[in-house]
């Protein structure tokens, strides 16, 4: 019988040493293959992390293709795992800069055609709302000092103003989800004032575009947007797709 008393954790990279010690014990097979991993509650309570801990390492190992998550079914270590994934380009890649990379894959996926849609969608009388974060941004920069925690509240609130304007609520609780997963490319030690002031600029052409109905060139300055915040961040390996590259 497994013991997960052994997964207790205490310090370092929580997520990033909950996977390997989960990848440790399913190599040496501790936890065999088919087996049911606790609940993301009970790894929490047994290595002594957050859920949001627990919840970046069963990804990396999904990643890795050593485990696999159903509704209805759990967690299930895979038959045929294969931790010499490990060795991969994965394994190689820092946990948390292959976040970032999934994080901004994720905003390159979803984020243009929304602004493509509120471009098409949206009634005159609404821009207001997605004009304040805009405009309060603009303001927040003259300051000497910016409030940089100010700046990636109102950087959200934007972003999720231009899901609002699609008037599809399905896609405004995408985005309001996904904004979980976002957030280490909005850390603070990523922020710097020349990465802000860009995306601000960035948010005043999207905003342009959304106010002519211009649902293309929305589209093309949300793309042009990720790809700053790709480069500002260091990660260009990353590149658009085919279809993002046409916009």
């Amino acid at each position: 019988m497994t013991s997960w008393s052994s997964l207790s954790i205490s310090s370092g990279s929580r997520a990033e040493l909950l996977s390997e010690r989960l990848i440790r014990m399913i190599v040496d097979g501790e936890i065999k293959s088919g087996q049911k991993l606790p609940n993301e509650r009970e790894l929490a309570e047994s290595a002594g992390i957050s859920r949001t801990s627990v919840r970046e390492a069963l990804r990396d190992l999904e990643l890795r293709g050593l485990i696999s998550r159903k509704p209805g079914r759990g967690t299930i270590v895979e038959e045929h795992a294969r931790p010499e994934l490990d060795a991969g380009m994965l394994g190689m890649m820092d946990s948390s800069l292959r976040m970032l990379r999934e994080v901004m894959d994720l905003r390159a996926v979803i984020e243009p055609p929304i602004a493509e849609r509120a471009a098409g969608r949206a009634r005159d009388g609404e821009l207001s709302a997605l004009l304040k974060p805009l405009e309060l941004a603009e303001y927040e920069l003259q300051h000497e000092v910016p409030s940089i925690e100010l700046l990636v509240r109102l950087d959200v609130e934007f972003h999720i103003g231009i899901s609002k304007l699609t008037h599809n609520p399905m896609l405004s609780r995408l985005l309001e989800v996904a904004h979980e997963w976002m957030a280490p490319s909005r850390e603070a030690g990523l922020q710097t004032t020349t990465r802000i002031e860009q995306s601000v600029a960035a948010h005043r052409r999207i905003y342009n575009a959304i106010r002519s109905h211009d649902a293309e060139g929305a589209r093309a300055a949300m793309t042009q947007h990720i790809q700053e915040v790709v480069h500002n961040i260091g990660i260009d390996q990353w590149a658009p797709s085919r279809d993002e590259q046409k916009a």
